[in-house]
């Protein structure tokens, strides 16, 4: 075994380019690969429950303001709303317009398309491997 193959550095320039093509396709809607996660986030979330800008900044790990100065960005070009609540005024729960839900599905279309690419690359039982020793390593280093 080559003691010169680092894993985690294979994985992480694996993940780097996945994530600049994603942003390629997400940069064609004139959004940042930022906005992308936000309206995927949103988007997914939202048939669930309602969103908060504190649920954005959790679950996309980035501080307040910076989710603040996107989030009016994306409102501005039309691709969210935030909507009082009943319940608190101050409180408002981030909704998708039509705009934002189009171009999501797009995205996801685009992301879909990039993953089969992937998936034809390997046979079933190479897929299967594949997935099977990236969760062990995950779980790993998990500890």
């Amino acid at each position: 075994m080559n003691s010169e193959v680092h894993i985690g550095k294979i994985i992480s320039i694996f993940s780097n380019r996945i994530h600049r093509r994603i942003g390629r396709e997400v940069a064609q809607y004139g959004l940042t690969s930022v906005q992308g996660r936000i309206l995927g986030f949103v988007y997914r979330q939202s048939g669930k429950k309602d969103v908060f800008q504190k649920d954005i900044e959790e679950e996309l790990d980035i501080r307040r303001s910076s989710v603040t100065s996107v989030l009016q960005l994306m409102e501005k070009n039309g691709y969210i709303k935030r909507v009082s609540v009943s319940e608190d005024a101050r409180l408002k729960k981030i909704i998708l317009t039509e705009k934002g839900e189009e171009v999501q599905n797009k995205i996801y279309e685009s992301i879909l398309k990039i993953e089969k690419s992937l998936q034809e690359e390997l046979s079933d039982e190479e897929m299967e491997i594949l997935v099977g020793l990236i969760n062990r390593l995950s779980n790993k280093v998990a500890d």
